[in-house]
């Protein structure tokens, strides 16, 4: 996972790296941190893949406003750059109001009131599998392996 600023500009990736340079040795450790360490390298690929390029488009946009308090020598330093626009979008309306209902959402929550069949179904539907398939497959080794925290 790389994040490149060339010349005020971002430069996507698309090289993506694995989490292990020799390939997976799935030998080496316990299964659920060389399942962990994939996951996260996706979700690191994914971050530089999609949700970087969304936001340097926005920044893009509105590079005036976002470089005008961002030193020169430090316009191509991803994380100054994100904490100038950072800065800019927590005045906007959608942020303030994504607040709000950040606080609603969290309440309802916390009072069993969420219906949660809307929220991100296809990403639910997948760690759903994901936690199945991890506790069958340790459930089918819980002769040798013991009833042991997966």
């Amino acid at each position: 996972m790389r994040h490149v600023k060339l010349v005020c500009e971002y430069c996507p990736t698309h090289n993506h790296k694995p989490p292990f340079p020799d390939g997976p040795r799935d030998w080496e450790m316990h299964p659920s941190w060389i399942a962990g360490m994939g996951a996260l390298n996706a979700y690191g690929d994914w971050v530089s893949s999609v949700v970087l390029p969304i936001a340097f488009q926005w920044i893009e946009e509105h590079k005036v406003e976002v470089y005008a308090s961002v030193l020169e020598d430090l316009k191509d330093d991803v994380g100054v750059v994100m904490a100038a626009a950072f800065r800019l979008v927590k005045e906007l309306p959608a942020y303030k109001n994504g607040m709000e209902k950040s606080a609603e959402y969290e309440a309802s929550v916390a009072s069993g009131t969420h219906d949660a069949s809307k929220t991100n179904p296809v990403w639910t539907g997948i760690v759903k599998k994901v936690r199945a398939s991890t506790e069958e497959a340790f459930a089918e080794q819980s002769s040798l392996l013991g009833d042991v925290p997966e």
